[in-house]
């Protein structure tokens, strides 16, 4: 099944997913409407709108960021993450317009118990990550849960990487959240699945070839 790329709405873009209709749709700006609905002494970028060319609906930016509609502009959470997982993944969208920094720190909590689910500790992040690597993943989930950690941390404590200034960093590790539960859950749960579908004496006869493996391999 080929993924949807998800483009969340950004101001001043052309085109992203509207937030009335999440279509990816070109969208037009109306300019400044600061003149005249509110003080002029305001800035003539403060209040802009946006008009979805799909729905026609608008959208009310203050400052650069989206006000209007209200919701959650990320994509929804894998449906294999765990529902602590998913929750943390929710309030972290709805708090990210407010504080990118603070939605990193909850999604660096959501990373550090969804690892605890698929063989870690879920105590250390780095160790964990460690741990999961042994096992044979493949080096870019490897490096998409080493971005999550990064990010997090730097959403949890003063970092390099200033989240504050670049938003669309915090954006990008909602995709990275569910690229991961894909690659650790979602993959080998559809693998065990079909295997189950086997069967059973097909299934016998590989459970007989992998024990005489095992025991070739200790002669």
């Amino acid at each position: 099944m080929t993924k949807i790329t998800y483009y969340p709405p950004e101001y001043g873009k052309d085109e992203f997913n509207c937030a009335h209709c999440k279509v990816f749709a070109h969208q037009s700006w109306g300019g400044s409407l600061s003149s005249n609905l509110l003080n002029s002494s305001l800035p003539s970028d403060f209040l802009t709108v946006s008009k979805c060319r799909h729905c026609y609906e608008l959208s009310i930016w203050i400052e650069g960021s989206l006000v209007y509609p209200a919701q959650i502009t990320v994509e929804d959470p894998n449906d294999d993450m765990p529902d602590e997982v998913k929750k943390l993944y929710r309030e972290s969208a709805q708090i990210l317009p407010i504080s990118p920094r603070a939605a990193a720190a909850l999604l660096r909590l959501g990373l550090q118990i969804l690892l605890g689910a698929v063989g870690g500790d879920g105590k250390n992040i780095n160790n964990d990550i460690k741990k999961i690597v042994a096992s044979g993943v493949e080096s870019e989930t490897q490096k998409a849960l080493d971005i999550l950690r990064v990010f997090g941390n730097s959403g949890a404590h003063p970092g390099e990487i200033k989240l504050d200034e670049d938003p669309g960093l915090v954006h990008k590790m909602y995709g990275l959240m569910n690229y991961v539960t894909d690659r650790l859950i979602t993959q080998k749960n559809q693998i065990n699945e079909l295997f189950e579908g086997l069967p059973e004496g097909i299934k016998n006869q590989i459970e007989s070839r992998d024990g005489k493996n095992k025991n070739e391999e200790k002669l």
